[in-house]
């Protein structure tokens, strides 16, 4: 059988306010033309579906039109939940979509109560071990719900360690093996900068060695770092993160974008090969003075750019000029020498936060935000508050 890894589609993305919908749609249809072209009979998706919980309804219909292409292509789905995704939405999709072959698992289940998805083809069998995003406050829930008998060692890479274990102990003999999660294996290579992993779920404490991942799955398909890879200490020799599927933040810079075609039989080692992704655009940055920016950003096409200027002070209005010249440019950084006593005289935890907001902009940008762009972060800090 033949299956397509993919993962992190983050359907919903915005790069500094800018839509990036009719992007996502290209992609989704790259990827779903190149799973007809391979004559793959599943496609696995490994988590991050959505960007946030709370997806917009754009963002729902990207996703429900590439399913929609896929299983009119007789292509079986699989899709767990990743750190991003609401796990409820998510289930409540999959108790419609299971009847046209589409799975989807937002919880983790036992192995014997759908914790391994199994797809028939051609007189095949392939049971697909499910786990989603495992939060550290639910990891030894999920390893009690699995076993009983399992005694809390608190710690978090134990307890998902445990769960990997139980739901690989579940395979039948004679089965096609493989597992799907949406995880952060130590060691992984992360985008330089933040604005692309959500830093939060990529520390330490979220951290699992490649080493305590199970031997038995013939391949395992992650999903959670967005830079293409194989997991090089793997047990099993053949695990991977697919990467996700546009370069979706500046950390991402240089970065191709890929799926992974898998091609399994019971019993023997996996062949897996990348194919390239095509659609969307290429993110860039350029440096230097007004003039050598403007200069390079001529042959940027359509590229989105973060400038960051080479200036001896801020000046207001220079960021806005860069805009008007570069369409692309959706960030803009002023870079000049700070002296060391600058703020000294503050103490910051006395500010407010507008005051903060308002004193760091003008760092950025030598002016003072619009009223609307203050009238939008007052909105957003009553909400961060009123949620709290």
């Amino acid at each position: 059988m033949r299956f397509l890894h993919t993962a992190d589609w983050h359907l919903g993305r915005q790069i500094r306010g800018k839509s990036r919908a009719a992007e996502f749609e290209a992609v989704l249809a790259e990827i779903v033309e190149i799973a007809a072209a391979e004559e793959v009979d599943a496609l696995l998706v490994a988590g991050d579906i959505w960007d946030t919980a709370s997806p917009s309804p754009d963002a729902d219909r990207l996703l429900f039109d590439a399913l929609r292409q896929l299983i009119q292509r007789d292509i079986e789905v699989v899709l767990v939940s990743g750190n991003h995704d609401s796990p409820r939405k998510l289930e409540a999709i999959g108790r419609l979509a299971e009847m046209l072959h589409v799975q989807t698992r937002a919880y983790i289940r036992p192995p014997q109560a759908g914790g391994l998805v199994t797809i028939e083809r051609g007189g095949e069998r392939a049971e697909i071990a499910t786990i989603p995003w495992v939060p550290e406050g639910r990891a030894l829930d999920g390893v009690e719900l699995l076993d009983e008998e399992f005694k809390t060692r608190g710690v978090y890479e134990d307890s998902v360690e445990e769960i990997y274990r139980q739901l690989a102990s579940g395979f039948s003999d004679g089965a096609i093996q493989l597992m799907v999660g949406h995880l952060f294996v130590d060691g992984a290579l992360l985008a330089r900068v933040d604005g692309s992993e959500r830093r939060l779920h990529i520390e330490q404490s979220y951290g699992v060695k490649a080493s305590r991942l199970p031997s038995n799955p013939q391949y395992i398909a992650l999903g959670h770092i967005h830079q293409p890879q194989v997991v090089v200490d793997a047990p099993n020799g053949a695990t991977a993160y697919s990467g996700s599927i546009l370069q979706l933040d500046f950390g991402e810079i240089g970065q191709e974008k890929v799926v992974r075609i898998i091609d399994a039989a019971p019993g023997r080692p996996v062949e897996h090969r990348t194919v390239p992704l095509t659609a969307g655009r290429q993110l860039i940055e350029l440096r230097g003075n007004l003039g050598e920016v403007l200069a390079a950003g001529e042959a940027a096409g359509d590229a989105y750019i973060r400038v960051v200027l080479d200036v001896e002070r801020p000046e207001p209005g220079l960021a806005q000029r860069v805009r008007d010249a570069l369409p692309g440019a959706v960030d803009v950084r002023l870079d000049y020498d700070r002296s060391d006593d600058e703020g000294a005289d503050v103490d910051f935890a006395d500010l407010a936060p507008e005051e903060l907001f308002v004193r760091y902009y003008q760092r950025q940008h030598g002016a003072v935000p619009a009223d609307e762009l203050l009238g939008l972060f007052r909105e957003l800090v009553t909400e961060a508050a009123a949620t709290s």
